[in-house]
């Protein structure tokens, strides 16, 4: 399993497309079945997972790349670094070995703009602290993958049932022009299919962490009595 199935498989992004596989040599045309046919295939780009044989998590991403817009490749880089699957030295092998791959400059791309997750992660530690002081309000689901109009995002704080989307980010992933036009380009990407966003910031969590949750409450409408 390789491409975007692989990415599924690893919980990288949603794939809703036909199968894909990778094959060493020439093989049939399978009916449902997209199949890569490929010469660069090392035994340490295969592994095994949930009894599959499927891509290393660097050579999905690595195919990914050929296949996905660039914004969607960065939700899925960042996606195996959440998951604890991110391995930069098996990335930098595989690119080594990509010789002018399709895709390859993009992932190059990419990697030397993405900022570790690890950076948000206090903050984020912070608003699950701040939610659990609010009995009225459900807890959401973390780390969630969304499908917007035209791609796929991944959110810190998800309420499907009410359409609500809680990003909460620090200075350091706005510090420039370029990271508050993407934010808004995703933010409006998920609006465009009813849902609602929220962008924290530390102060919000910190400073004013019970006006935050009011604003909670009225975008999710917890407040509102069940007659109303």
């Amino acid at each position: 399993m390789s491409h975007r199935s692989a990415a599924n498989l690893w919980e990288l992004r949603p794939n809703t497309m036909r199968l894909e596989v990778t094959v060493r040599q020439v093989s049939r045309a399978v009916d449902g079945v997209t199949v890569h046919r490929t010469r660069v295939l090392a035994d340490r780009d295969l592994a095994m997972k949930d009894g599959i044989p499927v891509t290393s998590v660097a050579r999905t991403l690595l195919d990914l790349s050929a296949v996905v817009r660039p914004p969607d490749l960065e939700v899925a880089v960042d996606r195996s670094e959440r998951l604890g699957l991110f391995d930069l030295d098996a990335m930098v092998d595989v690119l080594e070995r990509a010789n002018g791959r399709r895709g390859a400059r993009a992932l190059r791309r990419v990697l030397a703009a993405y900022r570790p997750s690890a950076q948000r992660s206090e903050l984020e530690r912070r608003f699950r602290e701040l939610l659990e002081t609010a009995e009225d309000i459900p807890r959401p689901v973390f780390n969630a993958l969304i499908d917007g109009e035209s791609g796929t995002h991944e959110v810190d704080a998800h309420w499907p049932e009410h359409g609500l989307i809680v990003q909460v980010d620090g200075f350091e992933f706005h510090r420039t022009r370029r990271d508050r036009e993407r934010d808004a380009a995703a933010d409006g990407d998920l609006e465009l299919t009813g849902r609602r966003v929220m962008r924290l910031t530390w102060d919000d969590v910190t400073e004013h962490g019970e006006r935050t949750l009011r604003r909670l409450r009225l975008a999710g409408m917890w407040d509102v009595p069940a007659s109303a």
